[in-house]
């Protein structure tokens, strides 16, 4: 056509995506979803189906605590609330058949979202999930208190293997990969995000970025020792004298998280001991290495280390200022080394979930906060659920954040 017009047509374009729905490494293109006649005749004739309103209660239940396990109440409990990974488990994406039902944590997960919206109002047991995490993460085994975050890692890489698996048993081999950084299944696109860090050689300024997959982002409440012993060392060169505790006391004033974020991001010189090979100068030198944030999950969980083991153990109770709109596009490693500029809300995220850990090293109990429906924030102590304020979520003792990304890109 002389005037280069293009001409759409539906038939046309419905032909030609079937012609390409087997071409290998295509990425399939948006389609609108309408529903099954049949699903519609069986919704028009369901007169008392369950409309979720606002201020609902529907998808709010208690777990029950099985022994010491409100570790992992309150990690199903954020992954429960966690809308991206809900979508997958409730769209018929995971399926299973026979005996392999009875050991797939993939299709517990399925189940316990279905009874969370079920609208029953009872605590859930989920003494089978509890049995298939012992059954398959022995290190989990047992009555003894667990760490959540612990259990969180753990919980997501049993869920990532039972995907692949799933993925290998549907002849998507090609597609789904055991390497972290390259796997597609659901775990790896909600939660995975990849760390670079850059290694400076303090002579020939040569530069070595390694990138490495994330499932978290663990940062330090307050500065460690070594970083301690350095600003004590750098503040004795301008004051003469200088009174310090040998360790920080918990009645430290607040610190915020883009304080820690600050911190976890900022250059750290090697010293002598901790020295680099450089590829240029082919010898060890001094430098200095950063890390930051490569890729950016669409769900991103942040790690509080109030556990330091030192000569003892000891949890810090230092209060954590955190916000319910968390930015981080400051830390990506285009923002750092300003090689391009960040896109609108590409690091904009807003916080679900929140868990805490009360009590000390030896005997703590956790408990955790969710936002239920957008709109209201509730406590979750195993089978009682509270809810609560804003300001209430944000004096708590957090020990594990739950963000969620506000603009989620496709390719």
């Amino acid at each position: 056509m002389k005037c280069e017009t293009f001409v759409y047509k539906k038939d046309l374009e419905q032909v030609r995506m079937w012609l390409n729905r087997d071409r290998p490494g295509r990425t399939p293109a948006f389609e609108d979803w309408e529903p099954p006649i049949e699903d519609i005749l069986l919704l028009l004739r369901s007169s008392k189906r369950r409309r979720i309103k606002s201020g609902s209660s529907i998808g709010l239940r208690g777990l029950t605590n099985l022994g010491s396990t409100c570790f992992m109440s309150c990690v199903l409990q954020s992954l429960l609330h966690t809308p991206v990974l809900r979508e997958y488990f409730l769209s018929e994406q995971h399926h299973c058949s026979g005996d392999e039902r009875k050991q797939c944590l993939a299709c517990e997960m399925v189940w316990l979202f279905q009874e969370m919206l079920s609208g029953k109002k009872n605590p859930i047991s989920p003494h089978k999930m509890l049995h298939l995490v012992w059954t398959q993460a022995r290190v989990l085994a047992g009555y003894d208190q667990q760490d959540a975050h612990e259990f969180f890692i753990t919980y997501l890489n049993l869920l990532h293997q039972h995907l692949v698996k799933q993925g290998l048993a549907n002849g998507l081999g090609n597609g789904v990969k055991h390497n972290n950084a390259a796997c597609t299944c659901a775990i790896h696109q909600i939660f995975t995000g990849c760390m670079q860090s850059d290694l400076t050689c303090h002579k020939c300024s040569n530069i070595s970025a390694t990138v490495e997959a994330f499932w978290d982002i663990s940062l330090d409440l307050i500065p460690s020792e070594s970083e301690r012993d350095k600003m004590l060392s750098d503040s004795a060169s301008v004051c003469s004298s200088i009174s310090v505790e040998s360790e920080p006391s918990d009645e430290e004033p607040p610190v915020t998280l883009e304080d820690c974020l600050d911190r976890f991001t900022r250059p750290e010189r090697l010293g002598s001991e901790a020295k680099i090979r450089c590829s240029v100068c082919g010898v060890a030198q001094e430098g200095t290495k950063r890390l930051s944030l490569k890729q950016i999950p669409v769900v991103v969980c942040i790690h509080v280390k109030r556990f330091r083991h030192t000569k003892r153990t000891r949890k810090l109770g230092n209060p954590l200022e955190f916000p319910f709109d968390l930015d981080l596009s400051p830390y990506l490693t285009s923002s750092i080394n300003k090689t391009n500029k960040a896109e609108e809300n590409v690091g904009a995220y807003r916080l679900f979930a929140v868990v805490n850990h009360m009590g000390t090293t030896d005997s703590g109990h956790y408990t955790n906060y969710v936002l239920h429906a957008g709109e209201q924030w509730f406590r979750c102590d195993d089978t009682y659920l509270t809810r609560v304020s804003r300001e209430t979520v944000q004096n708590s003792e957090a020990y594990m954040l739950f963000y969620h990304k506000k603009v989620i890109e496709y390719s």
